[in-house]
């Protein structure tokens, strides 16, 4: 994914992108507050959902999430903040939550925000796209991430589904400090939280998606952990 544009075209793409985020978030804010107050009188909007308040909160918290996203794209001083490809699925993966939480009112901000992501990812080049695969604290905060969503959404869905988003989520947290131990235990406990919750909800597109990010990003995790260091030293000296 190379980026051809010049250093006065990505700023001035990166300024829009984040135009368009901050506009994002502030109406997807005010969508979340609106179905957390008056959702019961206006269901046709709020995609005829029954549990209004739980749903409400859920999305007032994303579009915060993705707020705090768009804001470290670029700090105070000028320095870049989180890597490009955290702030992308900072931004993304919100939008694509959001519309199965507050249904019309979301068709506005959730464009806005994933127009931003697509600008963001447009310009970012190589190096930046593997930055977040090549520190290790970024690896697992990528995971941590999608365990976050997991339990978000297991928050708001019902019956077991629920109970596997949230259980599958706290397992996906629990990843990096079994890979410090044992890569098998480590990739059984990986897919224990990635694959149920996908399974049951798999006609959404958002959770098949994230369980295919978490194991990738938990694959990646495992891969370079502590542990990999002790297996590479191993076999070095039997060498």
């Amino acid at each position: 994914m190379t980026t051809l544009v010049t250093s006065g075209g990505r700023e001035r793409r990166d300024r829009i992108a984040t135009g368009l985020a901050l506009a994002g978030a502030g109406l997807g804010l005010v969508a979340g507050l609106v179905e957390l107050t008056a959702g019961p009188s206006i269901r046709d909007w709020v995609g005829n959902k029954q549990d209004t308040t739980r749903l409400g909160l859920t999305t007032t918290l994303l579009a915060v999430i993705a707020a705090l996203a768009a804001g470290a794209l670029r700090r105070p001083d000028g320095k870049a903040g989180a890597p490009r490809i955290a702030v992308i699925f900072g931004l993304t993966l919100p939008a694509l939550v959001c519309f199965t939480t507050v249904g019309r009112l979301w068709y506005l901000p959730g464009v806005l925000l994933l127009a931003a992501g697509v600008l963001l990812l447009a310009g970012t080049r190589r190096d930046e796209f593997a930055a977040a695969f090549t520190v290790q604290r970024w690896r697992v905060a990528l995971l941590v991430v999608c365990g976050a969503y997991y339990v978000v959404l297991g928050a708001t869905a019902l019956g077991l589904a629920g109970v596997l988003g949230i259980l599958g989520g706290a397992l996906l947290w629990v990843v990096p400090a079994a890979a410090k131990h044992s890569h098998r235990i480590a990739y059984a406990v990986l897919l224990a939280g990635a694959l149920p919750f996908a399974a049951a909800s798999w006609w959404s597109v958002v959770t098949p998606l994230i369980a295919i990010l978490a194991l990738w990003f938990g694959h990646t995790v495992i891969r370079h952990g502590p542990q990999a260091d002790v297996l590479s030293a191993r076999s070095a000296s039997v060498a």
